[in-house]
C-alpha cells in the first residue's frame, strides 16, 4: 500500500512524491540513481532537472516549465541545450511528474532511456502508468467531494489521506 509524500514546499508549490515500498519516496529514488552520472550529457541532463525543480518552487507548477506526456503526465526537463554533440546512444533522462495544478505537483522516478518514447521503454512506462494510477485515484475522490483541480484546498486534503 502507498501514499503521497510532502517532499518540497514553497510559497508558490506544494510538491509531493509517492512512496511505494513504504521506506523512499519516488523522487528521492530518482536522485540517487541519477546524482551521479559518469557521463558529461546525462549529468547535464540531471542537473537541467535540478534546474527546473528549482524554478518551480520559484515560481510555480506552470504548465509551460513541463514537456507534455500526455494528460495531466508531464516531464521535466522541458529543453536542454547541450555544449557538445549529443549521443543518441548514450540516451536522455526525464523526471515524471503529474502536474494538478499551478500550486500542486506529484514527482515520480524517471531515469535514462535509449527509446524514442517512454512507451517504448517498459520502465518508463511503469513509470507513467503509476502517476495515472494515482490521478485516476484522485479525479475519483474530487468527483466524490464534487470539487476540482483548481480547489486546492480539497486537493490537498485528498493528496494527504489518500492510499493506493
Amino acid at each position: 500500500m502507498g501514499k503521497l509524500e510532502l517532499t518540497i514546499e514553497s510559497e508558490k508549490v506544494r510538491i509531493y512524491s509517492p512512496i511505494f515500498d513504504g521506506v523512499c519516496n519516488e523522487f528521492n529514488k530518482f536522485m540517487l540513481n541519477n546524482r551521479n552520472q559518469t557521463h558529461p550529457q546525462l549529468q547535464l541532463s540531471y542537473d537541467s532537472i535540478m534546474a527546473s525543480i528549482k524554478k518551480i518552487t520559484q515560481c510555480g507548477a506552470r504548465e509551460n516549465l513541463f514537456r507534455p506526456e500526455g494528460g495531466r503526465v508531464k516531464a521535466v526537463p522541458l529543453v536542454i541545450s547541450f555544449p557538445f554533440p549529443v549521443k543518441k546512444k548514450v540516451g536522455k533522462m526525464r523526471l515524471y511528474c503529474l502536474r494538478l495544478n499551478d500550486e500542486t505537483l506529484i514527482i515520480g522516478n524517471g531515469g535514462v532511456t535509449t527509446k524514442g518514447k517512454y512507451d517504448d521503454d517498459p520502465i518508463h512506462q511503469g513509470y507513467v502508468d503509476d502517476l495515472r494510477k494515482i490521478d485516476k485515484l484522485i479525479k475519483k475522490e474530487l468527483k466524490k467531494t464534487k470539487s476540482g483541480y483548481s480547489d486546492n484546498d480539497t486537493l490537498i486534503k485528498i493528496l494527504e489521506s489518500i492510499t493506493f
